[in-house]
Formats: C-alpha cells, sequence, structure tokens
C-alpha cells in the first residue's frame, strides 16, 4: 500500500472505501486506521470520533449540492432525483446521511431542508408550506433510500437475482411520490 498524507480528506475518503465494501456497521475507526496503516490514534488528530466521521463522509456525499462549488438544481423535482442518486451511491448511504442529520450539533440537516425549501420557495411556494413540504420530502428520500438500500442488501445476502429490476421500481415510486407532494404543495393536481 502506498503512503497516504494523512489528513482529513485521506480519512474521509479511506472510510467511504470501508462503507462501500464492507457497510456502516463496520466501518470502523480501527478499520480506517489499517486502511491507512496507520496507529488508530493517529485519526483523532483529524476526526475526534466516528460520529464526526459519519459528518465529515456525508458532507463529502452531499457536496455536490451543499459544497462551494455546488451546481444545484432549481427545480424541486431534479433536486430531489439529485439528492436520491447522492443517497444511493454508496452502500449504508441513506442511513449515513440519516445518522449525520440526526446529530444534535449538526447543522447539515438544516443546510439540506433550506435547500429544498429554496426551490420549493422560487416555485412560488409559501415560506411554511416549503419549510414543511421540505422536511417532509427529506424523510421521504430517507426513508425510501434505507429501505431500497435494505432490501438490496438481503437479496444479495441470500443470492437472489433482480436486485436491479426492484430497485429500479422502488426508485420509480419514489419518484412518483416525490411528484404527487410537489403537486399538492404547489397546488396543482
Amino acid at each position: 500500500m502506498a503512503t497516504v498524507q494523512l489528513n482529513r480528506d485521506a480519512i474521509v475518503q479511506a472510510a467511504i472505501e470501508i462503507l462501500d465494501t464492507y457497510g456502516l456497521n463496520d466501518m470502523t475507526m480501527r478499520r480506517v486506521a489499517t486502511q491507512l496503516s496507520v496507529a488508530p490514534g493517529a485519526l483523532y488528530w483529524h476526526i475526534s470520533n466516528k460520529q464526526e466521521l459519519i459528518h465529515a463522509i456525508a458532507d463529502d456525499i452531499l457536496s455536490p449540492v451543499l459544497g462551494a462549488e455546488a451546481r444545484t438544481p432549481k427545480d424541486p423535482q431534479e433536486l430531489c432525483e439529485t439528492l436520491e442518486e447522492l443517497l444511493l451511491a454508496h452502500r449504508d448511504g441513506s442511513e449515513l446521511i440519516a445518522s449525520a442529520l440526526a446529530q444534535p450539533s449538526s447543522s447539515l440537516r438544516a443546510d439540506v431542508e433550506k435547500l429544498l425549501a429554496t426551490t420549493l420557495k422560487g416555485q412560488g411556494v409559501g415560506d411554511t408550506t416549503a419549510e414543511t413540504a421540505a422536511r417532509g420530502l427529506l424523510h421521504l428520500l430517507l426513508g425510501a433510500g434505507m429501505q431500497l438500500q435494505m432490501q438490496q442488501q438481503f437479496a444479495e445476502t441470500l443470492g437472489e437475482g433482480e436486485t436491479e429490476a426492484a430497485g429500479d421500481a422502488v426508485r420509480g415510486d419514489v419518484s412518483a411520490q416525490v411528484e404527487l407532494l410537489l403537486r399538492a404543495v404547489s397546488g396543482r393536481h
């Protein structure tokens, strides 16, 4: 293994590799340290605990829409599709993002909700309705993402095929649910 300059970004990237290979439950600080060929204590100079690591990974995953160079879709449906893609881009990604959003000290939840609400307001939806709808859309995307990823993992574990077709059906259903909510919120029936 090549020597890696130990910094926050290297730790996050190693953790994402572990996440993709083994899942969230097996993404431990010890395993990340082993991946980077360093003692576990070396990580704590850059990341203080697993919760901070989860938050840093969530920041990385959501950077296409929340980062400094984000290109955020202006259309709420397109934004929801982009968020869904980001949640599903990594094994247990939805669960990881949900965990990061649940951290009391995290501003990530507010940032994602504000992003969703802003796109809704851009479509003429009132402030209170947009904020409530943003929370509902986020819950829908997280819940559907976790369900889909769990179904895929169960199918893989049991050696069942057709996981891609089942995943496409769930994603199509989620897209229809998002569209329905957006129509209701905007007053289009």
